[in-house]
């Protein structure tokens, strides 16, 4: 799945590009696996995607290394999305050292976690035995998003299993008092942002934000993040399309 090529760019402190798929259509996915990204996102808890519509998705996408944005911290969905194929996880609101443990268990086969066995799209994509080698092709994001986890951040980052932190901005946002978006400026949150990179980078694991311009995720690039999705999907279209009927108008 060439996830190897990507971790090598994070170790050697460079950043990929990260589309993030919000709709549940595989033509879309597919378009979007076209598009140059280096890695691609589904997103099962913002956007409209389900168990159903990601099998048909992740065919579209393939080769391309990709993440599920699970629900929530919920066994189950983590489970099925890893038995589905996908490379790594980013679950959401990890609040603490506990939820982040349960994250890792939820995540990794005996012994190191309770991931019960059946990789049922997995095991056709590894000509190794899959058992053997999902401890290194799985990686573990945990989200960062609320005044609580930005509290907890050391002890979330302490825990053996988790490979790095994705930021979400918006709700960190809202969590810190400040309206929430994506290209955060306000100090407040801006300083939280870089200090949640700088403890990521001292325990060396990885750091992912969502960023809405190119223009901002370049900002995050120079900071030292790893991990930069750029927009979404629907954003593209919607962007795409508002362009072109204000082109229109102009003219």
């Amino acid at each position: 799945m060439n996830m190897k090529r990507i971790l090598d760019l994070w170790k050697d402190q460079q950043s990929t590009l990260n589309g993030w798929i919000s709709l549940n259509n595989a033509f879309g996915a597919e378009v979007m696996a076209y598009a140059g990204f280096d890695t691609l996102t589904i997103d099962m808890q913002h956007g409209v995607s389900d168990y159903s519509s990601l099998i048909p998705m992740l065919q579209a996408i393939k080769p391309i290394p990709t993440f599920v944005r699970v629900p929530w911290l919920e066994e189950s969905s983590i489970m099925k999305s890893l038995d589905a194929g996908v490379n790594g996880i980013i679950c959401p609101m990890i609040n603490s050292k506990k939820d982040a443990q349960r994250l890792v268990k939820s995540c990794y086969y005996p012994p190191y976690g309770e991931r019960s066995f059946g990789p049922i799209r997995a095991k056709f994509l590894y000509k190794q035995n899959y058992f053997e080698v999902a401890k290194e092709e799985t990686f573990v994001f945990a989200m960062i998003e609320t005044k609580e986890a930005f509290e907890n951040l050391e002890e979330i980052l302490s825990v053996e299993g988790i490979d790095g932190v994705y930021i979400g901005p918006a709700d960190l946002s809202c969590s810190l008092g400040v309206t929430p978006k994506f290209d955060q400026e306000d100090e407040v949150v801006f300083q939280a942002i870089k200090l949640i990179l700088q403890k990521t980078k001292k325990y060396q694991k990885f750091c992912g934000i969502h960023n809405g311009s190119a223009a901002y995720a370049k900002k995050m690039e120079k900071l030292g993040f790893n991990f930069l999705t750029l927009g979404s999907d629907a954003i593209f279209m919607l962007e795409g399309a508002k362009k072109i009927i204000q082109d229109f108008h102009c003219n």
